[in-house]
Parts: C-alpha cells; sequence; structure tokens
C-alpha cells in the first residue's frame, strides 16, 4: 500500500500555519514597496495636514487687509491665496449670515453660533471646518471666514490623489489577497494527497459493482487515515473475492439452469398438448375412460407450461439488461378496459366488482402489458378466493407521477405469518389456499419485480373490516 505519511489532523495545521506565515512575508514585501516608492517618488509628498498648516497664513494675510478681503468685489483676490484645491471656504458676516465662497452648505446660522464656533472644530464626516473671527483697527468683528479640509495624504495631494489611494486600497488588500492565493497552491497540493486515494476507491467499488474483483489498489502517498482507509478497503475485496466469486456463479448457475430447463421442456411439453388435443376431438374405444385420463394428461401439460412460463419470466426480469417498455398510456381507457375482463370473470361467482376512481385524469408512462400481467395476478387470486355473492372493491387514484391500485375484498384474508412471506419465490402458503392448478409461488414475485422496475411498491395485508387488503403503486417511467 501507499507510504503513511502525517495525519490529516498535523496536515491541515501545519498547512494553516505555513498559509500564515507565506501571507505575512508576502504582505510585509509589499508595504515595503510600497512605501519606497514614496520614499523615492520624484515630487515631494505633503503631509496628512499640509492645508492645514496653510490657514494661518490666510487668516493673518486677510486681517492685514482690514477686512478687504472680506467684500464679495475682492473674491478673485481672496481665492488667489486660498489653495482651492485641498481648502474650500466660505465668508460669514459679522452675525453669521453667509456671504460668498466655495462651500455652499451653511454650518452658521446666527452671530451666536459663530462666536460659539471660533476655536472649536466642526466636523462633517471625514472632513473638519474651522471659523476665524476678522477685527478691524479698533478690535472690533467685521465678519469671519471658515475653511473646511481633510487631514489625509490623498486629501493633501489632490494630483497623487490616485496613486495613495491605489496603494493604499492595495496595502489594505494585501494581507487577504495572499492569503487566498496561499490557500489555493497549498490547498491544491493537499487535495491532491486526499483525491488520489478516493479516485481509486471509487474506481474499486464500480469494479466490484460489475463483478470484477480481479484488482489491486495502487500504492499512493496519502495521510495515515486514508492510507487505512484504503488497506480496510482491500481486506474487504479479497475477502469478497473468496466469498462472492462463488455465490455470483451459483446465481449465474442458477439462471441459466431455469433458462435452459424453460427452453428445452417447452417444446416436447407443447407436443404433447398438441396431440392430446386431437385425441379428445377424435374419440376412440372406452371413450369415457380415455376422455378422462386424456383431460389428466392436458391439464398437466398445461400446468406444465404454466410453469415453464413463469420460470422463463422469473428469469427474464432477473436479468440485468431487462429494461421495461414505457409507453403513454389513456389511463381512464385502460381502466375501463381491465375492468370489462375482471367483471367477466366475476361473473362466474357473482362477485360484485366495484371500480372506484380518484382524480385519474390523462396519461401516464408504463409498461402496460407488465401493469396488466401485475393486476391479473392480485385481482384474479381475489377472484379466485373470494366466496360467492363476495364484493372487490378496486380502488384507483392518481398522485402527481404515481398510480395507486388498491384492491380490497371480502374474502378469508391472509393467516398473520403468511404476510411476511408471500412475496418469497416459490412460496404457497397454505395449501389449503394454493390449490393444485395454477399457483407456483411466482405470480406475486414476478408482479413484485415488475412493480420494483417501475419504481413502485406493492403490499399485502389484512384489512381491518376482514378480507385482503393489496396495494400497488406505480411510478411513471421516464
Amino acid at each position: 500500500m501507499g507510504k503513511i505519511v502525517r495525519p490529516i489532523r498535523r496536515q491541515i495545521i501545519s498547512s494553516f500555519y505555513l498559509i500564515l506565515l507565506w501571507s505575512i512575508i508576502a504582505t510585509v514585501i509589499t508595504w515595503s514597496v510600497i512605501v519606497t516608492l514614496f520614499i523615492l517618488y520624484v515630487n515631494p509628498v505633503n503631509p496628512a495636514n499640509y492645508y492645514e498648516q496653510k490657514i494661518p497664513q490666510i487668516v493673518e494675510e486677510v486681517a492685514l487687509s482690514e477686512g478687504q478681503l472680506l467684500s464679495m468685489d475682492q473674491k478673485n483676490e481672496l481665492e488667489k491665496i486660498i489653495p482651492l484645491d485641498g481648502l474650500d471656504y466660505q465668508v460669514l458676516s459679522k452675525d453669521g449670515d453667509l456671504l460668498f465662497g466655495s462651500m455652499s452648505k451653511q454650518y452658521i446660522k446666527n452671530q451666536k453660533e459663530l462666536l460659539e464656533s471660533i476655536n472649536k472644530n466642526i466636523h462633517d464626516k471625514n472632513k473638519i471646518i474651522q471659523y476665524y473671527l476678522i477685527f478691524d483697527e479698533n478690535d472690533e468683528p467685521i465678519g469671519a471666514i471658515g475653511f473646511r479640509y481633510a487631514l489625509s495624504l490623498a486629501s493633501s495631494n489632490p494630483q497623487l490623489s490616485w496613486l495613495i489611494l491605489s496603494l493604499g486600497f492595495l496595502a489594505l488588500l494585501s494581507p487577504f489577497i495572499y492569503f487566498s492565493f496561499f490557500s489555493y497552491l497549498i490547498g491544491k497540493r493537499f487535495s491532491k494527497q486526499i483525491e488520489e486515494p478516493f479516485n481509486h476507491l471509487m474506481e474499486a467499488a464500480q469494479k466490484i459493482q460489475a463483478h470484477d474483483l480481479d484488482f489491486q489498489l495502487v500504492e499512493s502517498k496519502t495521510p495515515r487515515e486514508l492510507n487505512q482507509l484504503v488497506q480496510a478497503f482491500e481486506d474487504m475485496r479479497l475477502s469478497l473475492q473468496t466469498s462472492l466469486l462463488r455465490q455470483w456463479e451459483l446465481e449465474d448457475e442458477r439462471k441459466e439452469m431455469v433458462a435452459a430447463i424453460a427452453h428445452d421442456l417447452r417444446t416436447p411439453l407443447t407436443i404433447i398438448h398438441g396431440h392430446v388435443e386431437g385425441l379428445l376431438e377424435g374419440g376412440t374405444k372406452n371413450p369415457e375412460r380415455l376422455e378422462r385420463y386424456l383431460q389428466t394428461i392436458f391439464s398437466s401439460t398445461q400446468r406444465s407450461i404454466r410453469l415453464i412460463d413463469q420460470l422463463n419470466e422469473v428469469s427474464a426480469i432477473g436479468r440485468q439488461n431487462f429494461s421495461m417498455e414505457p409507453q403513454s398510456v389513456d389511463i381512464l381507457k385502460f381502466i375501463e378496459h381491465k375492468t370489462e375482463e375482471y367483471q367477466i370473470l366475476c361473473a362466474e361467482k357473482n362477485i360484485s366488482l366495484q371500480c372506484m376512481l380518484t382524480s385519474v385524469t390523462g396519461t401516464i408512462n408504463m409498461d402496460v402489458y407488465r401493469i396488466s400481467q401485475v393486476l391479473d395476478n392480485i385481482i384474479t387470486n381475489r377472484i379466485r378466493y373470494c366466496p360467492k355473492y363476495g364484493k372487490i372493491d378496486w380502488i384507483i387514484t392518481k398522485d402527481n407521477d404515481k398510480l395507486i391500485f388498491e384492491i380490497i375484498d371480502n374474502g378469508p384474508g391472509f393467516p398473520k405469518d403468511e404476510t411476511d412471506h408471500i412475496f418469497n419465490k416459490f412460496y404457497r402458503g397454505d395449501p389449503s389456499r394454493s390449490g393444485s392448478d395454477s399457483n407456483f409461488g411466482l405470480g406475486l414475485y414476478i408482479a413484485q419485480m415488475i412493480v420494483q422496475k417501475h419504481g413502485g411498491t406493492i403490499t399485502i395485508d389484512n384489512h381491518v373490516q376482514g378480507g385482503a387488503y393489496t396495494t400497488v403503486v406505480v411510478k411513471a417511467l421516464p
């Protein structure tokens, strides 16, 4: 078998730490490259508070102008000393009214709010707003000017904002990217060790299913637990090879024997049957006695032929290549046709056959010949054991792709110990019930096999009110 390596648990833990280690190393290298790009960039990078440092100089120049720069006609001159690429501004009157500026949002509504905002920071999302009073030569307030800015490298370097944002985004995502990347690489290598033994096991299972045990599981380097699983499967294969092969051989021999008997006996028995018919029609000496003997021979040959037919049926249905022959069947017409057949049989014993339909419309795909065979077997049995002037209820229900047949009679039912064995091959049950003319213990066995081929079920039990209760569920064939 394969070489034993570390257990799966240890491999998973070591793989996780390996992924984490390589991700940290790659992330550190990436961040180092980003920092180096900033350091070696040809233009100096402004600090995050670059525009904040410009504000005192601007306020000083406005104060030196004795308020002239606060007038609307001096707007252009004022904007010459304000770097508008990183600073927004607005000019207020001494009463707090907005006069003009590059930001239209009004943060101050009156003189009181203006005075309270001095030397305080007002925050608007990620931006800071600061207001400064401007005084005349008599130290009387003549107005105010406010500035709005952000403390970030991107806002302090608008010409490099795309680069800063891109590199910052890359630095933020790099740990996750590297973790995913190394997880994929290391996980792929680990998955190969897991997949290889499982592929061998699936191939082995398919070979066993095909009755092929002449193989050996190939050696591979696998984790210890999987190696133990493969070894256990190999041990099972060896055990199956010594036990099941013989069983399969016996099963094949049995099927071949049944098929051979059916083939070899059908021709001579059919010939005997034909000659007996000729004797019955001609009549010779001692006609009464001769006719009695010939009738016995005739019924015996018929019984032999029926047995051969059922053996052929069992052999055919049991083959792996046996398949149903589905066709679209009009359900109502099918039920109507079968009901007419069964009512004719019931008439001989004055049995009442009631057919009740529930939601039975449309068509269904099924092997109509085989399903007829199932119903014929069950209902003719019910007619056989139902007393004269008895009653049989046949209930048919359609449930989506299922067709459900329920057959209830008022006959003697089944002994409790028979219901568990009634579908066994060659099971006849109580001799007083089975009779000797046609019950070989194969009819219900064949019926069950046909229903199973339709993906359905068949159950037989005693009804709570007496009599036998049979349920057949048939699924539509594709």
